[in-house]
């Protein structure tokens, strides 16, 4: 697992929200494709407008910096990603193995439990 902190880059336009800055659109779409395929656990900005993070449930930092150089607001510059493999010592929401996502998807069936 990883965690990528979002910081502001040299496209951030401080005056405006998080919703207002360039590439805002096409990030949350890009994200939303990421969370669809199960490789994003959760995400978003922090409310003190300064950045946002996410937590990518991948098996190789090469696929998570692949996910990262991806997102429309890292290749904008609107921020500065910071890459950091993870382990989650309290976690309520158990990450799936690549393995059984792909069992998943090829099955069409959820986990039974």
């Amino acid at each position: 697992m990883f965690v990528v902190i979002y910081t502001p880059g040299p496209a951030w336009q401080t005056v405006k929200t998080v919703e207002e800055l360039p590439f805002f659109r096409e990030h949350v779409r890009y994200m939303q494709q990421v969370f669809a395929v199960r490789q994003l656990l959760m995400g978003g900005a922090f409310l003190d407008n300064q950045g946002g993070l996410g937590i990518l449930d991948v098996e190789s930092e090469a696929q998570a910096r692949a996910i990262v150089a991806h997102d429309p607001f890292v290749r904008a510059r609107v921020v500065e990603p910071h890459l950091h493999p993870w382990h989650a010592y309290f976690n309520q929401y158990q990450a799936r193995s690549a393995q059984l996502r792909e069992e998943i998807l090829k099955t069409g069936q959820g986990l039974e439990g």
